[in-house]
């Protein structure tokens, strides 16, 4: 399962992770698709749901030279080194919430100044045997549950500080900041009820942003995003890439064969990666 995707200006490549095979791979118009990183997300630095598919890092961002990650397994927003990936080299930036081990920490983004934003869902805790994604089904054993709520958090990078923004989302998902960074888009990945929500960073107010409408045929559900430098949002949803106006407005959906996982710009913006289960692709923008 193909999740994560960032793409790193520096080395001109496109990083994402498998989620399921707990590592992350690297793709270069030069050198092809290479392996990365092992036990991107499962170390054994946590107690985890022990029947769980989806350990691995989920959500990837690049920040000063360093490789954040979202790691399912070990249930921490972590870093490493982008010279040095190797699982020795992890330090964790946030694992507790008030004492309390997070969930499974899933998306992320980061601003201009080192603030990090990323969601924290239960997907690290799910049955996938008993599941039906297909059904629109999801079944979870959250008895490594500790935190009683899904949080969506802020972690300040140069003050070392955690703080929660909001808990009143069930499935919150993928992340993204408005290019004023004013506002912060947050998906549900609730499969039965797609919806975007956008947070006030300056209030803490999150309001329903965009849910639609949607065909009975467009399949998927809302999942990872990216920000387009005119504030467009693209986003994995129903049908494939759903593209969304500042407004809120529906402009485009770009239809894809399977539904995608989440998705990333290179740095020009001709480039939009997309993951998705068993797969990754590349649109070419004009």
């Amino acid at each position: 399962m193909a999740e994560g995707p960032v793409w790193d200006s520096k080395n001109s490549r496109f990083l994402f992770s498998d989620i399921q095979a707990n590592s992350v791979y690297s793709w270069s118009e030069d050198l092809g698709l290479t392996f990365l990183l092992a036990r991107s997300g499962h170390t054994g630095f946590a107690p985890i749901y022990q029947d769980s598919l989806l350990l691995g890092a989920n959500g990837l961002a690049i920040y000063n030279d360093s490789l954040l990650l979202c790691q399912h397994g070990d249930r921490r927003l972590a870093s490493m080194p982008l010279d040095a990936p190797l699982p020795k080299n992890f330090k964790t930036i946030a694992a507790r919430y008030e004492g309390k081990r997070m969930n499974s920490p899933n998306d992320i983004v980061v601003s201009k100044g080192g603030q990090v934003y990323f969601t924290d869902p239960p997907y690290g805790f799910a049955d996938l045997p008993n599941s039906d994604p297909v059904a629109k089904k999801m079944v979870f054993d959250r008895s490594a549950q500790e935190v009683d709520f899904c949080g969506i958090y802020k972690f300040d990078l140069k003050a070392n500080k955690l703080e929660l923004i909001s808990d009143s989302m069930e499935f919150p998902n993928g992340v993204g900041l408005s290019p004023d960074e004013k506002y912060l888009y947050v998906n549900s990945s609730d499969m039965t009820k797609p919806e975007m929500m956008r947070f006030d960073l300056s209030s803490g107010e999150g309001e329903l942003f965009f849910n639609g409408p949607f065909d009975s045929d467009e399949i998927g559900w809302f999942d990872g995003m990216d920000v387009h430098p005119t504030g467009a949002i693209f986003t994995a949803g129903p049908g494939g890439v759903v593209v969304v106006s500042p407004e809120g407005k529906h402009l485009a959906t770009i239809g894809l064969e399977a539904p995608a996982t989440n998705l990333c710009f290179d740095e020009t913006y001709k480039s939009l990666f997309y993951t998705g289960f068993g797969f990754v692709g590349r649109i070419l923008l004009q």
